[in-house]
């Protein structure tokens, strides 16, 4: 039986700051969780009615949802799309963008895997990691923050043939092959966070974006090394701030 590599709800607590796509196994290291970021439920619930509209236009909210918050509203909504999407592949291509939209506003770091899973499903991976790097690039601070969200999920998964192969870290070949077929991706990704994070003046959304910035200069060609620079002076100087993605690199 092949086993997956997978990571629960807060998914860089498994994912080395440098931005390794392996995953570390048998750590004995403390994490802390990443919380979500409130207040994004405001945004995101009217696009989850857009594409109810489109997806499942006689679904209705439960009656037991009748007074409670928006952000458990956005929970139930999103659960019914991401099931309407899994059953319909031609709609979910026909209206990617929007989905792709709604998932970068996404309120919870483990429930935008209900619109991102889908998506990649029917469009694939390279499709949906070319999404997200534009909105890294472009994107508003909430997209921004949504499009580190859903990256995790947006990667081929590595397979393991046995247990032993889990505690060495060696995946099945054509799992690693599907994951190396899109190396060019993640390195657009980890240079579009970093210009990212430097362009960026909030905290919050500099926060989520510090977490797929690696501490190694070598990770980045040469014209972005002084951009890298700053942001490890900028990052180092505001340990708490930083802390969890000083963590995940192993000097926090």
């Amino acid at each position: 039986m092949l086993r997956t590599a997978t990571a629960c709800r807060s998914y860089p607590e498994s994912l080395p700051a440098s931005g390794d796509e392996h995953l570390s196994w048998g750590m004995a290291v403390a994490i802390e969780m990443i919380p979500d970021r409130p207040g994004r439920e405001v945004a995101f619930e009217p696009l989850l009615d857009e594409l109810l509209e489109i997806f499942s236009p006689s679904w209705v909210l439960p009656d037991r949802m009748t007074g409670e918050h928006q952000h458990h509203r956005c929970e139930v909504k999103r659960w019914e799309i991401g099931r309407a999407v899994e059953e319909d592949p031609d709609l979910t291509s026909q209206h990617s963008d929007i989905l792709m939209n709604a998932a970068v506003h996404d309120q919870c770091r483990s429930g935008i895997n209900q619109l991102i899973k889908p998506l990649v499903k029917d469009l694939g991976h390279r499709w949906a990691q070319e999404q997200i790097i534009h909105y890294v690039r472009a994107g508003s601070d909430a997209q921004k923050v949504g499009a580190t969200m859903a990256w995790y999920f947006s990667r081929p998964p590595l397979r393991y043939a046995s247990m032993d192969d889990v505690k060495n870290q060696v995946p099945t070949p054509e799992s690693k092959a599907a994951l190396d077929a899109l190396s060019d991706l993640r390195a657009d990704y980890r240079d579009a966070v970093l210009v990212a994070f430097l362009a960026c003046e909030d905290p919050g959304t500099r926060q989520d974006l510090s977490l797929w910035i690696s501490l190694d200069s070598s990770a980045y060609p040469g014209v972005l090394q002084a951009d890298h620079e700053r942001a490890k002076s900028l990052i180092l100087a505001d340990p708490e701030h930083y802390r969890l993605m000083l963590q995940r690199s192993g000097q926090g």
